[in-house]
């Protein structure tokens, strides 16, 4: 039998991890046999980029929710929910950032809202649990990727013969990345910069395809998805320190975690011409990564289901 109606609504402006993981929780509520819709903002990109894209009969023209319904929201979906449906239907919030918490950020007057609250990390959960705001069950599901498409990526798109080329993913570090490029140039390193946003497909076949990978992430981050793709497709990884890192990253350890600026990163990276340490971090970094496969967070989330739709009876 069909669950409830579970209503998603997002502001497609481009693909981001943030965009991924909301649709992977979609698509979770599908195979555990809700009724799931997806309403998009007015502007919204439709095409091939949306991970919406193969399920046009969920997509909604409006955003109706009715009495009974769930709402699941994320980041700024708050502001687009109809007020009447906020007290008819119960939340369902995704918490991907440790900003959340901050008085600052848009986000935090949310906080106050009753919901069934999933954060990504357990730096998430702690930031949450510090301000003593949040109105609601709050749980913690590490965010996870499809380990198996990432490693077909990997296997499709292997780095050339002649080596030497790195991926620099500078997408919240533009400035730090172009100085990066140029010292890395400057060494004759072939470098991919990665500075504006890519389908998720072409952003797997770039990374692939490079046998290095420096990653430039945003402090706040709650995980950071691309860091965890880099340990599934065994390439050995430069990630400075971010809020969420703990899930996976270990400096020494999967890993190197160097200060975010220019001169640590690029000594970090020439450390990885050490082959021992280069194939222990790889090693270690996909025994890591396959802990974070999207069937246990569908597991996780089948359990927090359960409990939301027991107030909706």
């Amino acid at each position: 039998m069909s669950g409830p109606r579970l209503w998603f609504h997002r502001d497609f402006g481009g693909y981001t991890g943030g965009h991924g993981k909301v649709s992977d929780y979609f698509r979770h509520a599908l195979a555990l046999g809700w009724d799931a819709r997806v309403h998009f903002a007015a502007g919204s990109l439709t095409g091939p980029e949306n991970p919406w894209h193969d399920v046009p009969e969920r997509i909604e023209p409006v955003f109706a929710p009715q009495p009974g319904d769930v709402l699941f929201l994320a980041g700024l979906d708050w502001r687009a929910v109809p007020p009447d449906a906020l007290d008819a239907c119960e939340v369902v919030n995704l918490i991907q950032h440790v900003r959340h918490a901050e008085p600052a950020d848009p986000r935090f007057a949310f906080l106050s809202r009753r919901a069934t609250r999933i954060c990504v990390s357990e730096p998430v959960f702690a930031a949450l649990v510090g301000i003593g705001r949040t109105q609601g069950p709050l749980f913690t599901i590490p965010a996870a990727v499809d380990l198996a498409e990432v490693a077909a990526f990997a296997n499709r798109h292997r780095p050339p013969t002649e080596g030497r080329r790195i991926f620099v993913d500078a997408l919240k570090q533009p400035d730090l990345g172009r100085e990066i490029a140029r010292a890395l140039a400057r060494q004759g390193w072939r470098v991919d910069l990665v500075e504006r946003r890519a389908r998720r497909d072409a952003y797997l076949v770039r990374m692939a395809a490079a046998d290095r990978a420096i990653l430039l992430p945003h402090a706040a981050e709650g995980f950071y998805l691309p860091g965890l793709e880099a340990l599934a497709m065994r390439r050995p990884l430069v990630l400075p320190a971010f809020a969420g890192a703990g899930a996976y990253a270990r400096h020494e350890e999967t890993c190197l975690m160097p200060a975010m600026e220019s001169e640590a990163i690029v000594v970090a990276l020439a450390r990885l011409d050490d082959e021992a340490l280069r194939e222990r971090l790889v090693a270690r970094g996909a025994e890591v990564a396959a802990g974070f496969d999207l069937p246990e967070e569908r597991a996780a989330f089948a359990a927090v289901l359960e409990q939301v739709r027991e107030g909706v009876r």
